[in-house]
């Protein structure tokens, strides 16, 4: 019996002994130690390189030229009576008012946030509810130590910042957008001894690179500069207009323009997993949506668990641009073909909310236009007339058939009367891009801002006189060769130009006169119905310099002689001649755009120019056209005979 009880307590004892040595000594207790110590070292490399947020001014609440919004922690959102939890079912029940972070942990794809206010017709709610709710707290972004398992050599610090709203062509609720830093490490506390080697962006589906010493990449100290797109969030390295034709550069046009507010964030570490539903990050796990339920890209963004370079940080990277396209400060046609193109995002993102919306307001806007338009051309006549002589009575519609045809009769003599007008769309773009050089040595020596008074009227006039010129050198030549065919005088388009050379001070003379009168009229505003009218008038200076022989002050007054009593005419058939050709560019030029998304804009502006030299002349012959129109009118007027006896 004392053998016994003793062999049982040895056994005990070296079960306790046992077990005590597997306390001490299991991996799990090791590693408890070493997740505290990375946790530690993981807080410190974020803080050590947490990014300056560079959000574009507001000059007053609610502006929407400025940013509305500052990255912050998800707090403003949880344990807020204003915000709903709700499940995606029929009618898309409510679960809970004010859900907290425990609520949302381990939620699947089919629940999602709601928030006060409706996503597609924003107003000011968004931005007042953002500012009551963050009122109070600091700005803040996530940090994020992530490893690929197939990359053990590299390690990468993740930033994810959290924004109330995304006010852009998709607007909804929420978004969540981000860097990453990439270090040549195995373990945080080897990154915390070393400086990344490599920066992503993170930009819609997509995203940009660049070296750690790259001079695109602003930094303090070792802090990356992040300038954060207006409403979209998209993160960029520079302060400029950024274009996306492409599903990874989004399609619009993304603004971080200044002037710029400086925002310094805390950073908040998320672990890789949570697996206490208490633990205040819970809400990591959620794999539903942070915002209101929409259709298609107006639908609230899933969180950082869903992102892909959560678990594969090194691929995500890899497979991003080392550029974006940056849309030039220059008054050149190409950058005006890119701003309608963003407008146009911008129109069609509004519509189709608006269908969204109220689809049948939509389809009856729709026809009415439709309607409208049919209507304006059926008001005139079509069919076809021969475009010799140039002096006779046509319709609008007349006119714009036999400048095509007299186009398609001399395919060559265009092309060469367009020759004329590329060099000064290339001319404008030089002086665009000196312009946009300026301000940036002006505010360097402290002179002027980058939105002074002096470099928009610079703007102005690079972008506009020259093309006066171009088109008015183009209306001369074609008025002149139309003559001489008219006339039975083979001239080629080299002597016409010649011709009109040797009447260059006539011509300079009459622009310049027009557009001083036209200028000041319009600048005293008070003047500015007169200006436009004389605008109208002044039309016809070049045919009348060319074919009349007349000079600058002469050919003003035969101009105005000729569209006295058919003003409105002249008006409405010349804004469709420009409408036409303003229409035709845009639309050629923006096919090249999407088509041919890598094409760079140097190569793009060219091609935009080339298009528009083949178009002026056939406005030209267009308004040589209308002149003739006028002038058989006025030939045949009873009050000219009168005057004549």
């Amino acid at each position: 019996m004392g053998a016994r009880s003793n062999a049982t307590a040895r056994l005990i004892l070296a079960v306790v002994v046992l077990s005590a040595g597997t306390v001490f000594l299991s991996p799990a207790a090791g590693a408890q130690g070493n997740t505290q110590d990375e946790a530690e070292a993981a807080q410190e490399l974020a803080d050590r390189h947490v990014p300056v947020m560079m959000l574009k001014a507001q000059e007053y609440p609610c502006d929407p030229d400025g940013e509305m919004y500052a990255p912050t922690a998800v707090d403003v959102v949880l344990d807020n009576p204003q915000i709903m939890l709700r499940e995606v079912s029929i009618g898309d029940p409510l679960v809970k008012l004010g859900p907290t972070a425990s609520d949302l942990f381990d939620l699947g794809e089919g629940y999602y946030l709601d928030f006060p206010g409706l996503a597609v017709d924003p107003g000011c709610l968004y931005e007042q509810d953002f500012d009551k709710f963050s009122d109070g707290r600091p700005p803040a972004v996530y940090a994020h130590i992530a490893r690929q398992p197939d990359q053990p050599g590299f390690l990468a610090l993740q930033y994810y910042f959290y924004w109330y709203f995304n006010d852009f062509n998709n607007k909804h609720e929420s978004d969540w957008e981000g860097i990453q830093l990439l270090f040549e490490a195995a373990t945080v506390e080897d990154a915390l001894a070393s400086e990344p080697i490599e920066v992503a962006f993170a930009q819609h589906d997509g995203g940009e690179t660049a070296a750690w010493d790259a001079a695109k990449l602003d930094r303090d100290g070792s802090r990356p500069v992040v300038y954060s797109s207006k409403g979209s969030h998209a993160s960029y390295f520079g302060s400029a207009l950024y274009l996306g034709r492409r599903g990874n550069q989004g399609f619009g046009c993304d603004n971080t323009d200044g002037p710029s507010e400086r925002v310094d964030p805390e950073a908040i570490v998320l672990p890789d997993t949570v697996v206490d539903p208490e633990d205040p990050l819970a809400w990591v796990m959620f794999e539903g949506r942070w915002g209101e339920r929409r259709p298609g890209s107006f639908n609230g963004p899933t969180g950082p668990l869903d992102k892909e370079r959560w678990t594969d940080p090194i691929d995500w990277q890899n497979g991003l641009r080392s550029s974006s396209v940056v849309i030039p400060g220059g008054d050149t046609q190409g950058d005006q073909t890119i701003t309608v193109f963003c407008n146009a995002v911008q129109l069609g993102s509004g519509t189709v909310i608006r269908f969204t919306q109220s689809p049948g307001r939509v389809v009856v806007t729709a026809a009415i236009l439709l309607v409208v338009g049919v209507w304006v051309l059926r008001r005139t006549d079509w069919s076809e007339v021969a475009p010799m002589p140039i002096r006779r009575r046509r319709r609008a519609g007349q006119l714009i058939r036999a400048a095509a045809t007299s186009a398609r009769n001399s395919p060559r003599a265009v092309v060469s009367f367009g020759a004329i007008y590329v060099p000064i769309v290339v001319l404008v773009a030089l002086l665009g891009a000196l312009i946009s050089v300026i301000p940036l040595l002006k505010e360097i020596q402290g002179l002027a801002g980058p939105r002074s008074g002096t470099r928009l009227v610079l703007a102005l006039l690079v972008g506009t006189v020259p093309h006066l010129f171009g088109y008015t050198a183009v209306n001369a030549v074609v008025a002149t060769y139309a003559e001489a065919i008219d006339s039975g005088q083979a001239r080629s388009s080299s002597d016409c130009a010649w011709l009109v050379w040797q009447r260059r001070r006539e011509l300079v003379s009459g622009l310049v006169r027009a557009m001083v009168i036209v200028i000041v009229l319009i600048v005293s505003v008070i003047g500015i119905p007169w200006g436009i009218r004389q605008l109208v008038r002044y039309q016809f200076m070049a045919q009348a310099v060319m074919l009349e022989d007349l000079d600058g002050r002469r050919s003003l007054a035969r101009s105005s002689e000729l569209v006295r009593g058919r003003w409105w005419h002249t008006a409405l058939v010349i804004g469709s001649f420009n409408g036409l050709f303003v229409i035709i560019g845009l639309v050629f030029s923006l096919l090249l755009l999407l088509l041919l998304p890598s094409m760079p804009l140097w190569l793009f502006s060219a091609a935009v120019a080339l298009i528009n030299g083949l178009v002026v002349p056939f406005v030209a012959l267009a308004q040589t056209l209308l002149y003739g129109d006028a002038v058989a009118e006025d030939e045949a007027s009873p009050d000219r005979d009168l005057v004549n006896a």
